[in-house]
C-alpha cells in the first residue's frame, strides 16, 4: 500500500513539474522579494456534512510543522506522511470524538517564494481539504514564519498562498468560523462547543520582529473579552522553547520573546487556559504552566521536523474529559504506526482550575 501511495504522490508532483513549477527552492534574491500584497482570489470548497461531536469526552487533533512533507528533499519527509495524518483524523473523527483540528504553522517551507509556492501550497490544500470531506471537521491554521515571504515578516512580507487556499472567503459562512484581524485570515478565531463547554480558538500570526504586536494583541484582547464566557485556546507558531530535559516536563520549558509578549498581553483574561505552538525542533516537545491571579494557563509545544524523516508523520491528540477534569496528551504517527510514551509525549494535566465554573 505504501508503494501505491508513493506512486500517486510522484504522479501529483510530476504534474506540477510539467506546469513549470520546480520542486526545489532557488536562493531568494532581492528582486524576488514581494513589495506589496496582491488581490487574492480565495479558493472555495464545498464542505461535507458537519462532523458530529457526541456528548462527553472529546479530542482536539494537533498538526505540527508540516513544511518538510511538501515536495522537499529535506530529512526524508514525504507528502504521504502529511496525507496519512489527515486521513487518520477523518477516519477516526467519530471514534475519538474529534471536535477540532489545529495546525501549528509552517504549513509550507518557502511561503510565497515564486519558485515553489504553487507546488507547496497546492500540496498543502490537497492534504488539508481532506478535513472538509466527507465530513467537515472544524479546523484552523496558524501562520508560521515559513508561510510568510520573506520569512518572519508579517507586515513587510506576504502570505498570498495561505490566503489563496485558507483565506477569509474560504471559511466564511461555516458555523465555526468567528472572524479575522485586518484584511486577511492570517490571524483569526473559531468557535466550537464540546463536552458541554463553549470554546474559542484564537490564531495569532508569527511576529518575532514585532512589526505589529501591539495592534494584534489589542485585537486579541478584545476578542477574548467579547467571548469571556468561552474557554479560550490561543494558537501561535512560536511561544515556548523545547523542554530543557528531553523526555521530561521538569523543569518546564521557557518562553521565547514572542511567547512572553503573548502571555503578558493576554494573561489577564481568565477564560484563557491553554496555548499551543510549534516552530522549535530538536527534541520538539515542551510544556509549561503559569498562574496569574488564580487561574492557570498551560502551554504545549510540539514540532518534530528535526526528527528522522522530517517528523515521520508524528502528531498529537489532546483528549478532554470535563467530567474527570483531565487533559491527556497522546503523541503518535499514523504513518509509521508508532506511539511515543516518554514523559513529555504522553501525560495528563488538570483541565480547568475550577471545573464547576466551566
Amino acid at each position: 500500500m505504501r508503494n501505491n501511495k508513493n506512486m500517486k504522490t510522484a504522479a501529483l508532483l510530476t504534474g506540477l513539474l510539467f506546469t513549470g513549477v520546480a520542486a526545489n527552492a532557488a536562493a531568494i534574491t532581492n528582486d524576488m522579494l514581494p513589495r506589496t500584497s496582491v488581490v487574492i482570489d480565495t479558493v472555495l470548497n464545498t464542505p461535507g456534512k458537519p462532523a458530529v461531536v457526541k456528548p462527553g469526552d472529546f479530542s482536539i487533533a494537533v498538526l505540527p510543522d508540516t513544511q518538510y512533507y511538501l515536495a522537499q528533499a529535506q530529512l526524508g519527509g514525504t507528502f504521504d506522511m502529511f496525507k496519512a495524518q489527515i486521513d487518520w483524523i477523518q477516519k477516526n473523527q467519530a471514534k475519538e470524538n474529534i471536535a477540532y483540528v489545529a495546525h501549528m504553522g509552517d504549513i509550507t517551507e518557502h511561503g510565497d517564494n515564486p519558485v515553489t509556492s504553487k507546488s507547496e501550497w497546492y500540496l498543502a490544500k490537497t492534504a488539508l481539504y481532506g478535513l472538509e470531506n466527507p465530513v467537515s471537521i472544524p479546523y484552523g491554521l496558524s501562520v508560521g514564519n515559513h508561510d510568510q515571504f520573506p520569512s518572519q515578516y508579517p507586515v513587510k512580507g506576504t502570505t498570498n498562498g495561505y490566503n489563496q487556499y485558507f483565506g477569509v472567503k474560504h471559511f466564511e459562512g461555516r458555523p465555526y468560523y468567528g472572524g479575522h484581524y485586518g484584511n486577511n485570515n492570517d490571524s483569526h478565531y473559531d468557535k466550537f462547543t464540546a463536552g458541554g463547554v463553549d470554546f474559542i480558538v484564537l490564531f495569532l500570526e508569527f511576529d518575532s520582529h514585532n512589526e505589529d504586536q501591539a495592534n494584534l494583541y489589542a485585537w486579541a484582547n478584545g476578542i477574548l473579552k467579547e467571548n469571556a464566557q468561552r474557554k479560550a485556546i490561543v494558537v501561535s507558531h512560536s511561544i515556548i522553547h523545547f523542554n530543557p530535559v528531553k523526555g521530561s516536563n521538569t523543569p518546564q520549558a521557557p518562553f521565547n520573546a514572542e511567547g512572553k509578549a503573548i502571555y503578558e498581553s493576554l494573561k489577564a483574561n481568565s477564560n484563557l487556559f491553554m496555548m499551543l505552538c510549534g516552530h522549535v525542533g530538536d527534541n520538539g516537545e515542551g510544556y509549561r504552566t503559569d498562574v496569574y491571579e488564580g487561574h492557570s494557563i498551560k502551554t504545549f509545544l510540539n514540532d518534530y521536523q528535526s526528527r528522522p524523516n522530517g517528523g515521520n508523520g508524528l502528531m498529537r491528540l489532546y483528549k478532554f474529559s470535563v467530567k474527570k477534569n483531565e487533559l491527556s496528551v497522546k503523541t503518535f504517527s499514523p504513518y509509521a504506526n508508532v506511539t511515543e510514551t516518554d514523559g513529555d509525549s504522553q501525560f495528563t494535566v488538570p483541565l480547568f482550575d475550577n471545573p464547576s465554573s466551566k
